[in-house]
């Protein structure tokens, strides 16, 4: 049976936990869970076996925002621990990239901060600057591209997609596909976006994705901030953040977001009558991978690594992929033929056939800073 917790309480979520099975920092550490802290592999520690030893002795696995319905993280989850027998604290009370950073800093040597954190790559670029990730490569790591992994060890691209446009087509008559269409007074209150484009890498990328499509390029993405202050202006954006639930209820019957997500929305929703399709915007978008990486100060390192391990494994790739997510490593499983070509077989074909355009981190650098400055003002 899975030890998965898919909420921690509020308690919790404050930084109250004590985990009876830990060995954070906050609560004396052990010899073998300092030994981790400090192993930059597997080889480094000891063997796969002797990770799975110390992992099993910590017996548990602290993360944000891993929701069970994106990106197949809750089969992802239950699977690592059903297989380890490693119980779960999954806090989704939040889950941005910024809300875990903070849940890093504020609570630093404490049994309930963060072992691994899943976030936006710039974020990740940021989070090692302030030397807040662990130096870990996982024994898959070659297999991926030298773009999609920190040239130090911090960070890898586990999971991608591409920006997409979500549409109920019961209660729109015409399902727009692209930014353009958007725009037309038929969907004045019916488009929403997932969250705040400052503070999460979904958002931000959407935006990108609307410069694109409205003559900005990836070194300019305030025509994307010009295109959503028109939309919102128009009425037609509203300022409810989109899930499943609000648009199971009518409340974001449009939804701008990564298609991976929006096809898992359809699948959860599809029994309660809605019909929802995920379409690529035919006038621009973008693609982006998030990126995976270990808590410096993780109150159980040796499971943060054996974590780290099986999400890059073709185990953990596949599971993601069952999530509609290109997994960082996929071509390489392509390669070996240890794929799921079922998974791989309902990937929108847009995304696939032809990949959209992805930011460097320089251009990511240099435009979030522009999206920080002038999102506020011109949509409010």
């Amino acid at each position: 049976m899975s030890k998965l917790k898919l909420t921690l309480t509020a308690a919790v979520a404050a930084g109250a936990l004590t985990v009876a099975a830990g060995c954070g920092s906050g609560g004396g550490e052990s010899e073998e869970s300092a030994k981790w802290r400090t192993a930059t592999s597997v080889e480094d520690g000891g063997g796969m076996d002797a990770l799975v030893s110390a992992a099993q002795a910590e017996g548990t696995l602290n993360v944000m925002g891993l929701y069970p319905d994106w990106a197949n993280y809750g089969g992802l989850l239950d699977a690592f621990s059903e297989k380890y027998g490693i119980e779960i604290n999954n806090d989704t009370s939040s889950g941005s990239s910024q809300d875990q950073i903070n849940a890093v800093k504020n609570r630093q040597g404490q049994d309930s901060s963060l072992d691994y954190l899943d976030t936006g790559e710039s974020f990740a670029v940021a989070s090692t600057d302030e030397e807040l990730l662990a130096t870990y490569t996982p024994q898959t790591a070659g297999d991926l591209p030298e773009d999609m992994k920190s040239a130090d060890g911090t960070w890898y691209n586990h999971l991608g997609g591409t920006v997409g446009i979500g549409c109920d087509d019961k209660a729109i008559d015409e399902c727009p596909t692209s930014f353009a269409d958007l725009l037309d007074p038929k969907y004045k209150g019916k488009v929403a976006l997932p969250g705040d484009p400052t503070t999460g890498e979904s958002g931000f990328m959407i935006v990108y994705a609307a410069a694109l499509a409205n003559g900005g390029s990836l070194d300019d993405i305030q025509p994307g901030i010009d295109y959503f202050a028109k939309l919102s202006d128009s009425g037609n954006l509203i300022p409810s953040e989109a899930v499943a639930g609000t648009v199971e209820t009518g409340e974001t019957p449009i939804v701008l977001n990564w298609d991976y997500l929006l096809l898992q929305w359809a699948d959860n929703i599809k029994d309660k009558g809605v019909d929802f399709t995920t379409t690529i915007p035919s006038d621009g978008t973008v693609s982006s991978y998030y990126a995976a990486s270990v808590n410096a100060d993780a109150p159980h390192p040796a499971v943060a690594r054996l974590w780290q391990e099986f999400v890059f494994s073709d185990e953990g790739q596949n599971l993601l992929l069952k999530g509609y997510v290109k997994p960082g490593r996929l071509e390489a499983m392509i390669d070996a033929d240890t794929v799921n070509k079922d998974a791989l077989g309902k990937l929108p074909e847009a995304a696939t056939s032809e990949p959209a355009p992805q930011p460097n981190q320089k251009q990511r650098e240099s435009q979030q800073k522009v999206l920080a400055d002038n999102w506020a003002k011109a949509v409010g």
